[in-house]
């Protein structure tokens, strides 16, 4: 379907053998939305602040530390996971990950950071921030991701508040 531009006196024709179709210019949605979403939010008293940084969303400050009898066994091992799972949640499976390669061996304080939702791998994109977290730091002999296995080392912290600061302490080789 073709229109052009007349003027008011001569209106465009449709093929009549076509349905209406009337077609925007994507930038008239988004100038559409930007316009009434602001509204929208303080009609609804709602906070902007989810809808804007949702991916930058804190979920804990964590520093990773190794005990020193575990570092004289996991030495050489350079790949460090830090598991997120939902407290409230009853899968077994973890909310996501952070995969950390090291430079050194494991001693003293290896990883000091910001666990996001941005750096985070979430296994399942949709699911929705968790209110409360379990931490769990692995060593990971063989550096890939999956469960515990033979010669990984773990520590774990089991209540942490999102946006909340946790020590893990790695305190026991499988």
């Amino acid at each position: 379907m073709i229109i052009a531009a007349t003027s008011v006196s001569n209106p465009p024709t449709l093929d009549k053998r076509r349905k209406k179709h009337y077609h925007f210019p994507l930038s008239t949605y988004r100038e559409v939305f930007m316009r009434f979403f602001p509204c929208m939010v303080l009609a609804l008293g709602l906070s902007a602040s989810p809808f804007v940084n949702a991916a930058d969303q804190k979920l804990a400050s964590v520093e990773v530390t190794v005990d020193g009898e575990v570092a004289k066994k996991t030495s050489g091992v350079r790949t460090l996971y830090v598991i997120v799972y939902d407290n409230e949640s009853k899968m077994p499976m973890p909310y996501g990950a952070l995969k950390v390669d090291l430079k050194a061996d494991a001693k003293g304080s290896i990883y000091k950071g910001d666990i996001t939702m941005a750096n985070l791998q979430r296994m399942n994109p949709d699911a929705p921030a968790p209110k409360s977290i379990r931490l769990k730091a692995r060593l990971d002999k063989d550096g890939a991701a999956g469960k515990d296995q033979s010669g990984d080392a773990v520590g774990q912290v089991d209540s942490v508040k999102v946006g909340d600061a946790a020590k893990i302490l790695i305190n026991k080789t499988i």
